[in-house]
This record gives C-alpha cells, sequence and structure tokens, in this order.
C-alpha cells in the first residue's frame, strides 16, 4: 500500500514553488527509502518507483480546492458555523465540525 502512494505525490500550495523542490523531495525520499526500508541495498533501489507531480498551478491549489469544498457543502448547514455561533461558543464551535478544540 505504500509503496502505491510514493507513485502518486502531488506538491500543492505556495510553499512548493521553491525552484528544484519537486527533484530534491524525490532524491531525498529515495535516500530515505535505500537507508530505512531497503537497508541500503542498492540493487533493490531500481525497483522503488516514486513520482512526483507538481502542477504550474499548484500555488493556487490549496485555495482551489477550498473554494470547490465550499461550493458542494454551501447548502449544508451543519458544515458552517456562523460569527454569532463563534462569538457565544468560542473554539467550542469547532465540536459541530468534528474538530478537537484545544
Amino acid at each position: 500500500m505504500r509503496t502505491e502512494l510514493y507513485k502518486h505525490i502531488v506538491l500543492s500550495g505556495g510553499s512548493t514553488m521553491y525552484p528544484g523542490l519537486p527533484s530534491r523531495l524525490e532524491r531525498e525520499i529515495k535516500q530515505l527509502y535505500l537507508e530505512r526500508v531497503l537497508k541500503n541495498d542498492i540493487d533493490k533501489l531500481s525497483k522503488f518507483k516514486i513520482r512526483i507531480e507538481d502542477p504550474p498551478r499548484r500555488k493556487d491549489m490549496v485555495f482551489i480546492g477550498g473554494a470547490v469544498l465550499a461550493e458542494v457543502m454551501k447548502d449544508r448547514d451543519s458544515f458552517w458555523m456562523s460569527n454569532e455561533e463563534y462569538q457565544e461558543k468560542g473554539v467550542g464551535v469547532l465540536k459541530k465540525l468534528g474538530a478537537r478544540a484545544s
């Protein structure tokens, strides 16, 4: 299962826009996999597949994902909290959304 996840890494958000980040991430993940999983057996590393996708608009993907979620959930009142609810209950209102308030 975990090896399948390595084949589908998608970078998103503004902090992923640093030049060279995708190749550095790939290199470091391979090195960690070699050391921790393969116990430095370099011959097995060729079977390890990794794919890091770095879409050109990844800087905006987090916002776009939030906007899509908001559109999908716009008619579900249980998904939202009002300013009045927040002012009345504080962070405890987050329990309504399934989050743990600390």
